[in-house]
C-alpha cells in the first residue's frame, strides 16, 4: 500500500523562551522507583487536559482534531484494490484513551506506551473508487467511520540537546502501531450515485468483513496519527525544559 497523507496544522511551533506546563498537568520524579506507573497516570490525565488545547503552547485541541487529508491508495492483484480519499476529516474520542503500561528511559530519551481507545469515530468527505473482494465500489459523499476497542502502542525516541544551559528532548521518531481492534463500522453515504439498495449492500458487506477492508486502511491511519503524535510531542518537549517534566 501507499499512502499520502496532508495533515492540518495541529500545533504551532514557536521560538523564544522556556514554557510551562500548566498547573493541573501531573509531573514525576525521574528517580521515582515506580516511575513508569507514575508516567502512565500523568500522561493519561495529560491527554485529558490537552481536550481543548493548550494555549500556552499554542497547541490547537485534540479532541475533536482536524485532519486535512488521508489518501489511501492499493496496488492491483489483491483483495482489495481501491482509491480513498477522506477529506475534512475529524476524528472524535481521542482524549478517552486509557493507558495499560508504560516503559520509559530518561537518559536514553525513550517512551513506550500501550493503550486502549474504547470509542472514537472519523467523520468525514470521501471520494472512493476500486473494489473489494469482488465487490466494485464508487460513490462521491459524506462518510463515517467507527472505531471501537483499539489497541495500540506508541514507541518515542528523542535526543537530549541544551538551549541556554537548559536540557530539551528533541523528538525524532514516534511510530504508531495498532494492534488489534474489537470492531471498525463504516457508512459512507452516496455509493453508486445515490442508488440506495447498492449502497446499503455495499456497507452492510464492508461491515460484515470489516477486517479484511480494516487491513488495507490499518498502514494509513498509523502513518497519518503517528505523524500528529509526533508533532504534539515535539511541541511539548521543544519548549518545556526536561527537568520541569521529569523533577529531579
Amino acid at each position: 500500500m501507499k499512502s499520502a497523507i496532508l495533515l492540518a496544522l495541529v500545533v504551532i511551533v514557536t521560538h523564544g523562551q522556556a514554557a510551562k506546563l500548566p498547573e493541573s498537568f501531573p509531573l514525576c520524579k525521574r528517580k521515582d522507583p515506580n516511575l513508569d506507573n507514575c508516567l502512565r497516570n500523568a500522561i493519561e490525565k495529560s491527554i485529558r487536559e490537552l481536550k481543548p488545547g493548550l494555549p500556552s503552547l499554542q497547541m490547537l485541541p485534540l479532541d475533536p482534531l482536524d485532519i486535512t487529508q488521508i489518501t489511501i491508495r492499493d496496488g492491483i492483484n489483491r483483495p482489495v484494490n481501491i482509491k480513498l480519499d477522506l477529506n475534512n476529516a475529524v476524528a472524535k474520542g481521542l482524549s478517552g484513551v486509557n493507558i495499560f503500561t508504560v516503559r520509559a528511559d530518561i537518559d536514553k530519551g525513550t517512551i513506550s506506551a500501550d493503550g486502549v481507545l474504547p470509542f472514537a469515530t472519523l467523520e468525514s468527505d470521501y471520494e472512493m473508487d476500486g473494489r473489494f473482494l469482488v465487490l466494485p465500489i464508487k460513490g462521491k459523499g459524506k462518510s463515517k467511520l467507527t472505531f471501537t476497542g483499539m489497541n495500540a502502542t506508541i514507541n518515542l525516541e528523542s535526543k537530549i540537546e541544551t538551549k541556554n544551559g537548559k536540557g530539551y528532548w528533541n523528538v525524532d521518531k514516534l511510530v504508531l502501531v495498532i494492534k488489534e481492534m474489537d470492531n471498525f463500522q463504516i457508512n459512507f453515504e452516496n455509493l453508486f450515485n445515490g442508488d440506495k439498495a447498492l449502497g446499503d449492500n455495499t456497507n452492510k458487506i464492508l461491515n460484515e468483513n470489516w477486517r479484511d477492508f480494516w487491513k488495507e486502511l490499518k498502514p494509513a491511519f498509523e502513518e497519518t496519527f503517528g505523524q500528529v503524535f509526533l508533532h504534539l510531542s515535539r511541541l511539548i518537549f521543544s519548549k518545556v525544559p526536561l527537568n520541569d517534566i521529569f523533577l529531579e
